[in-house]
């Protein structure tokens, strides 16, 4: 079943804000644009209807043409265009990821600076509790937890936020007791400023920075974990393909059909590569010791 394809508006000022950077970033950019922009338009890019079946176009290669036209990246078992299902994929993933990574940043951030303003049992419980989560292989404690109580969204993006939540609470407990003790923190509390004060106006301002460069790095990571439970069959339970899910499901067909699986696991790859290359960009020209510009 045909779509009609619609045509995206140009990137404003893309280019310029890209010219003189290197190719990788560049071409990192450009990737997360494209899925980006996949993942809000959905269906609307897809040039098939990415749950439409046709047993007479099964497990055509990239370049076929079949009963519907021209598969560019060809169709898998069920005769599915392997594209659209691709640009569909792509809106969970993110979904999901930017969710569970943006509750573990506002509670590692909360816990870190609590800890560090405080100091004593609760700076203590806190890393004590830490480093009994960073012994446990998270993604078996994930499996375990969304397998008894059966997968859905929220329960997906609070497991990925449950294992996502440690680094931030970490950075932000040891950017606030160095900032803490700071000639200037050290003015408004004789200055009788209170608590809040100090922490909304003189510490979180400082920490979020190194919080914002974590979460670029934690957002690959938290993609990399949903693909993996929807591997497994415990991601997010939708009708809407998702690249972890494709990757499971052409597995039975490496040795006859690769793209199903080698495109799926590119998408993955590849989104996981840009976020970290900008991520790396950010963290050079958010530390003053690292940009050499």
């Amino acid at each position: 079943m045909m779509k009609n394809t619609m045509t995206m508006g140009p990137l404003h000022g893309m280019r310029r804000a890209l010219a003189g950077k290197p190719v990788i970033i560049v071409a990192a950019a450009l990737f997360m644009a494209l899925v980006l922009a996949a993942a809000i338009a959905g269906e609307a890019m897809t040039p098939y209807d990415p749950t439409y079946q046709d047993l007479g176009a099964r497990l055509l290669p990239p370049g076929a043409i079949g009963p519907e036209g021209r598969y560019w990246l060809g169709t898998e078992a069920l005769g599915r265009d392997v594209l659209s299902m691709l640009i569909v994929g792509a809106r969970p993933a993110l979904f999901v990821s930017v969710v569970a990574v943006f509750l573990a940043a506002a509670v590692g951030i909360c816990a870190g600076v609590c800890a560090g303003y405080r100091g004593g049992r609760l700076a203590d419980a806190l890393l004590y509790l830490s480093n009994i989560q960073l012994s446990f292989p998270f993604f078996l404690l994930a499996i375990t937890i969304v397998g008894i109580l059966r997968p859905s969204v929220p329960l997906v993006i609070g497991v990925i936020a449950l294992g996502s939540w440690v680094p931030f609470a970490r950075v932000t407990y040891s950017d606030t007791t160095q900032i803490k003790g700071l000639e200037y923190v050290e003015a408004v509390h004789v200055m009788r400023g209170t608590t809040l004060r100090v922490l909304a106006r003189h510490i979180l301002p400082n920490v979020l920075p190194n919080v914002l460069v974590l979460a670029t790095f934690a957002l690959g990571t938290a993609i990399v974990m949903e693909s993996g439970l929807s591997f497994v069959g415990l991601g997010v339970p939708t009708d809407t393909p998702t690249w972890g899910r494709m990757l499971s499901e052409g597995r039975d067909y490496m040795q006859t059909a690769w793209w199903l699986t080698v495109l799926p696991g590119g998408c993955i790859f590849l989104l996981v590569l840009s976020i970290n290359v900008l991520g790396e960009q950010l963290r050079d020209y958010s530390d003053p010791k690292l940009n050499r510009d």
